[in-house]
């Protein structure tokens, strides 16, 4: 992992045993870490104008008691950063986590029905499903989950589902021989002309020419240019 060039002298790294102290830093932690492909850092300690602006990184800093906590997420452009049709929703859930995590209003952790559908989506992206099914399982209207699962992540549930799938389908289009059409049957049933519509809409190119992109990165020839492969966050 490619640390970004911002420690403020003085700043320690928060070890994960006092980002579990606080339950919604620690989802939002783990959340974003998905979305970066661990390239997230965080530190407490004093705030630094030129750090928190630095152009190689998303930054974010919240109140944490009589001190402040730093999260450093590094940008899509940088290598061992996010593929960067990531960056939407990675901006948008730095958006949502500074709006809940500061204030009156701040959080002391996500709401149980959102954590289990962000878990679910996360880590079943294959499985058939629609807010309304979800909502069903943990007991609340699709309206009222969908809002609230926005409020805390900063994106749609289908939004989110959609970032999975494509996660996913780039894992297999990058390390195996199945081919699109089968890629695009493990997705919830989705039908060849529905995956290549999101697959383009997401990364702005077609399967095919993903995977004949990343096939020409690896023998070091000319390839249009592509984010590096996404991979899964534990």
């Amino acid at each position: 992992m490619k640390k970004p060039p911002m420690t403020l002298e003085g700043n320690q790294p928060l070890t994960h045993e006092q980002i579990r102290t606080w339950p919604a830093f620690s989802s939002y932690f783990e959340a974003l870490s998905r979305l970066t492909n661990g390239t997230i850092q965080c530190e407490q300690g004093a705030p630094d104008g030129e750090t928190l602006c630095a152009a190689s990184a998303f930054t974010l800093s919240v109140p944490h008691g009589e001190d402040r906590w730093h999260i450093y997420v590094a940008k899509p452009k940088d290598p061992a950063g996010p593929p960067p049709w990531r960056e939407p929703t990675l901006v948008r859930m730095l958006a949502a986590m500074q709006d809940n995590l500061t204030g009156a209003k701040a959080i002391k952790q996500w709401p149980s029905a959102v954590k289990a559908t962000w878990q679910l989506v996360v880590e079943h992206p294959c499985r058939a499903m629609t807010l309304a099914e979800v909502s069903n399982c943990v007991n609340l209207s699709a309206g009222y989950l969908g809002e609230q699962f926005e409020r805390i992540t900063g994106s749609s549930f289908k939004r989110i589902l959609r970032d999975e799938r494509i996660a996913y389908s780039c894992d297999l289009l990058e390390n195996s021989n199945l081919r699109v059409a089968e890629i695009a049957s493990r997705l919830g049933g989705l039908s060849l002309s529905q995956f290549n519509r999101s697959f383009v809409a997401a990364t702005g190119c077609s399967p095919t020419d993903w995977r004949r992109n990343f096939a020409n990165r690896r023998k070091g020839t000319a390839y249009s240019p592509l984010p590096p492969p996404p991979s899964s966050i534990n």
